[in-house]
């Protein structure tokens, strides 16, 4: 009877500290990102550079995308002001560092920040109505 006891105060202390510590969590990397991976149409001249051109839609008030290459460094963010509740928040280009572009491809993570909410998650097909590469021309500094 007295391991029973035991066994039964053992039972209730740990449901209660799973009670308190907010439930049993477990999120890898593919829950909270949603990766892109875009294949570059040619190799980029000498005096060219790639930009990522995300095409948001109706995102929650207050909210973000933040755009990650792979090794986790920001690349930039899409960060609608002033639009309309329900309308598309519209196309934002991203500079990319030359680390996002390996073997004739740009893989980039791309997560939802909402404001007041802690924890990041991935865009959905509503948020993230596209993504594709352009070229743009550049002058380099002497």
């Amino acid at each position: 009877m007295e391991m029973i006891l035991k066994c039964f105060t053992l039972v209730v202390c740990l449901s209660l500290c799973v009670f308190l510590a907010g439930g049993l969590r477990y999120a890898n990397a593919s829950d909270v990102v949603r990766e892109v991976t875009l294949t570059l149409p040619r190799t980029p001249a000498h005096d060219e550079a790639v930009r990522l051109i995300i095409s948001a839609g109706v995102l929650p008030h207050g909210s973000s995308i933040i755009v990650r290459t792979m090794d986790g460094e920001i690349a930039g963010v899409v960060s609608p002001f002033g639009i309309r509740p329900g309308q598309p928040a519209g196309s934002y280009t991203i500079a990319l560092p030359n680390t996002a572009l390996k073997d004739g491809k740009v893989s980039v993570k791309l997560e939802v920040k909402q404001e007041g909410i802690e924890e990041v998650r991935p865009p959905n097909e509503q948020e993230l109505l596209g993504a594709e590469l352009v070229y743009i021309p550049i002058t380099p500094f002497d």
